[in-house]
């Protein structure tokens, strides 16, 4: 009995181990990371504001409010020129003028409507909170992961503070494939200083570092005034 009771014992041990193993490399970001990953960023774009399209034309959200920004249930949140929905549409939330922020629903043409006091910064595709800075968007790496990214490390903020490197995947992006790091800048001003300072591929690596934080007294001003 007790040789077969610790050989029960045993068999059961590695059982466990081979699922441990397996669950931990089903969990590893793909290999292409570590070689070459497409860096874009995205922001919050705001009705009225200048912005950029997705050729990189500079353009400012208003004119005829053509399009209807509608929840799942078609019922009409706001109308918004096209520029600003198709705006709105690609980057997954959208500030209006009337201080209403919007995010993309359960589909790219459906939109709800965002409690600011709760998620100031946007959500995410699992409805948790963006963090400017921390927050990236990937859709072949799991939610929560950590990453870091030597070429962001020693960077300098459009706040003034200095990236770690540290990042953490909160979001998915409908418009962009896989080995491809979108990165939460907060606002179109701050992907213009940034987009002088990061290269268009970097080198991803997973681990389990600490993700800094980058608000200060004017980001959480932007949060409250916008």
């Amino acid at each position: 009995m007790k040789q077969a009771s610790i050989s029960k014992t045993l068999l059961l041990s590695i059982f466990a181990v081979i699922l441990c193993c397996t669950v931990s490399s089903a969990r590893k970001i793909p290999g292409c990371y570590a070689k070459r990953a497409a860096l874009t960023q995205y922001w919050i774009p705001k009705e009225g504001d200048k912005d950029m399209t997705n050729d990189g034309k500079t353009v400012t959200l208003n004119g005829a409010k053509t399009k209807a920004l509608k929840d799942h249930k078609g019922k009409i949140i706001a109308k918004v020129s096209k520029i600003t929905y198709d705006k709105f549409q690609m980057e997954g939330t959208g500030l209006l003028l009337s201080g209403t922020m919007v995010n993309l629903g359960s589909s790219k043409n459906t939109f709800m409507k965002v409690n600011r006091k709760k998620n100031p910064y946007g959500l995410g595709s699992n409805e948790n909170s963006l963090i400017p800075w921390v927050s990236v968007a990937a859709n072949d790496i799991r939610k929560g992961t950590t990453l870091y990214i030597k070429k962001l490390d020693g960077v300098k903020l459009p706040d003034g503070k200095v990236h770690n490197g540290c990042v953490r995947v909160d979001d998915t992006g409908w418009s962009m494939g896989g080995c491809h790091i979108d990165f939460f800048v907060l606002q179109y001003k701050a992907y213009q200083i940034l987009d002088t300072k990061l290269p268009e591929h970097v080198s991803v690596v997973q681990k389990s570092c600490t993700v800094l934080n980058y608000i200060n007294s004017s980001v959480k001003k932007w949060a409250v005034l916008s």
